[in-house]
């Protein structure tokens, strides 16, 4: 075998995207914006840190919707898992598969009358859930790194919303977000990774908590939603 394709051999079978060599310069073998990304169940099920290839899917996703809804003028904040890396650290989690933004309901027409459009002129692709009440950004058909647009019940006052900090911007979130944030993921939120993951969840889509100190695992007294996040109308 020629010496590139060992070595991409070799980064696939140990599930490694990022080599710096001997002689300092850093070599790439993930995804990119045109290729279909590495398979999530890989690393987030296993609690692994998303693949810097992927990461950089995200990022760059959310930064390109966020300059899109500036200039239609969609309002929106972050939640969820990039909210809580806001707080933890300014930035994007290692171990968080997606970005979730809350669309305002006032605004939500907007994604399929003018979103859509755009982000298909711009080489993106746009898509609704089946439940009708997301949208899915994707960099392409076949990249399936999310930015999941939501509507959701959860009121927030778009003259009223903080600027917090991820990779270096500045982005809307709700007033008082730490709210938020403790009935997602509990009042020790800051403490722990993710939220708890009940046994239903377990048996149909293992996350392997079995795994010691797993990103996505946290213990059920943490959380105060208590122990199935369905009946408090949290998933």
């Amino acid at each position: 075998l020629r010496p590139s394709k060992q070595s991409r051999l070799f980064m696939q079978a140990n599930h490694l995207k990022e080599y710096t060599g001997p002689d300092g310069v850093k070599r790439h073998f993930g995804c990119n914006l045109e290729v279909t990304n590495c398979p999530v169940p890989d690393w987030v099920y296993r609690g692994w840190a998303v693949p810097p290839c992927c990461k950089e899917t995200m990022r760059h996703l959310l930064f390109y919707i966020d300059a899109v809804f500036r200039e239609i003028g969609v309002r929106y904040i972050v939640t969820d898992g990039v909210l809580l890396g806001s707080y933890k650290f300014g930035g994007m989690l290692d171990w968080d598969a997606d970005v979730d933004l809350h669309i305002h309901n006032d605004d939500f027409h907007l994604l399929e009358e003018k979103v859509q459009h755009r982000a298909r002129q711009d080489g993106h692709f746009l898509r609704k859930h089946a439940n009708n009440e997301s949208w899915l950004l994707q960099a392409n058909d076949h990249n399936y790194l999310l930015i999941e647009l939501n509507k959701r019940q959860e009121y927030w006052d778009p003259d009223r919303v903080w600027q917090i900090p991820i990779q270096g911007r500045l982005f809307p979130a709700m007033e008082n977000s730490h709210l938020n944030l403790s009935s997602w993921y509990g009042l020790s939120f800051f403490k722990h990774r993710l939220r708890h993951v009940p046994e239903w969840e377990e048996e149909h889509r293992p996350m392997y908590c079995s795994t010691p100190y797993h990103f996505n695992c946290v213990d059920e007294t943490q959380v105060k939603s208590g122990i199935d996040c369905r009946q408090a109308g949290i998933c």
